[in-house]
């Protein structure tokens, strides 16, 4: 039953996750067909909208998890989803069509949902493979999403994109509704008292890190294409495959780097500083894919070991908690890297994402250590 549970988890997982990051990198397209003229601006706004509502959502979204069941949460992540974007594909307005950002981004959520759910049903090491397997299927919709989706919208489907996708996160709802309920967990402090709200210090390292991780691997994303056309790369489909290279090595090279033993997380975190630094340093365009390559391996090495610290720690706290304020952790990172990379490029060039990267994935490697020493990354 575990294999099988997993599976539909994981499935689940990645069709909603296809729904949510295909249809982004289409919005000025999209945009287009609610008949009235949108700022510029806006369109930036609304591509981190969804981001910032679930950020602010997800840890309350957690607690009422420990309260209710993970099970129900992680249905309910669906189901918003699906909400959300049925009512992106019939909105006659922009103001409806933001309106449905916020309900997906609101009511979703189905990373923090899925691995609170199998926290409750995981432990240990598989626990730990369970959430890298999470990601794995996160990057394999962050390749797939875009692409397929574009093909739909070269077939000339605009906003109506929305109603056909809302069937995925719908069948998500289907696959996790026969899974076995998680049994609520019982408040240990009466509400208002301080321990119902605080979270302890290690835990709070720990979302420092995934804080900081998340940071260093998003702020260099918005501007790659202008860096690789500053470095002479005129190919959009070469410069579109460097740009993946990182996912495509999570990808390809999981099932052999989580069977690794020792600290994985503080040499993913050297490995990911040392290939953004050399990126800054702009060297010929010949030995990017190499550099992307080290960035890439950089960031599934960092992935296992934080998974593996996670996973230790989720003795520490109910699922749902933990997993809400984690998720809100990489969230608030990602709209702070957007904003910190637009105002960087701005004023030091398109390089500069890369150092900023540099410097964030070395302030998390100050924060790891405490962590390791209770990690089963250091048993022998």
């Amino acid at each position: 039953m575990p294999r099988r549970l997993t599976a539909s988890v994981l499935l689940g997982h990645y069709l909603s996750a296809f729904t949510a990051l295909g249809v982004p990198l289409f919005l000025p397209r999209i945009l287009a067909d609610l008949g009235s003229a949108v700022p510029t601006w806006s369109i930036g706004a609304l591509y981190v909208l969804p981001t910032l509502c679930t950020a602010l959502a997800a840890p309350l979204w957690g607690r009422l998890a420990d309260r209710h069941g993970c099970r129900l949460s992680l249905l309910r992540a669906h189901a918003g989803l699906a909400a959300g974007f049925l009512l992106a594909g019939f909105s006659p307005n922009l103001a409806v069509f933001a309106l449905a950002l916020v309900v997906q981004g609101t009511f979703g959520g189905a990373m923090a949902a899925s691995n609170a759910y199998l926290a409750t049903q995981l432990q240990g090491e598989g626990l730990s493979r369970a959430l890298n397997l999470t990601q794995y299927s996160a990057r394999l919709a962050m390749l797939s999403g875009p692409v397929l989706v574009g093909l739909l919208a070269d077939a000339g489907l605009g906003i109506e994109l929305y109603r056909y996708l809302a069937w995925l996160p719908l069948l998500a709802f289907a696959l996790v509704l026969p899974l076995p309920a998680d049994a609520p967990r019982p408040r240990r402090h009466p509400a208002g008292t301080p321990g119902a709200t605080e979270l302890p210090a290690d835990l709070l390292r720990l979302l420092a890190v995934q804080f900081l991780f998340s940071f260093a691997m998003v702020v260099t994303f918005p501007y790659f294409m202008p860096y690789g056309e500053a470095l002479g790369l005129n190919d959009d489909a070469l410069i579109g495959l460097l740009y993946s290279l990182p996912h495509l090595v999570y990808l390809l090279a999981l099932p052999w780097v989580q069977r690794l033993g020792g600290p994985l997380l503080p040499a993913g975190l050297v490995l990911l500083a040392l290939g953004n630094l050399l990126q800054f340093l702009r060297l010929p365009a010949e030995l990017l894919f190499a550099l992307r390559l080290l960035a890439g391996l950089g960031m599934l090495l960092a992935f296992v070991g934080l998974h593996r610290c996670l996973a230790e720690r989720r003795r520490a706290g109910g699922a749902g908690r933990l997993f809400g304020w984690f998720d809100a952790s990489g969230k608030w990172a990602g709209t702070a890297a957007g904003l910190v990379a637009g105002l960087a490029c701005q004023r030091y060039g398109v390089a500069m994402p890369f150092l900023i990267a540099c410097l964030a994935a070395l302030a998390a490697l100050a924060v790891t250590y405490p962590l390791l020493t209770r990690s089963p990354e250091t048993a022998p």
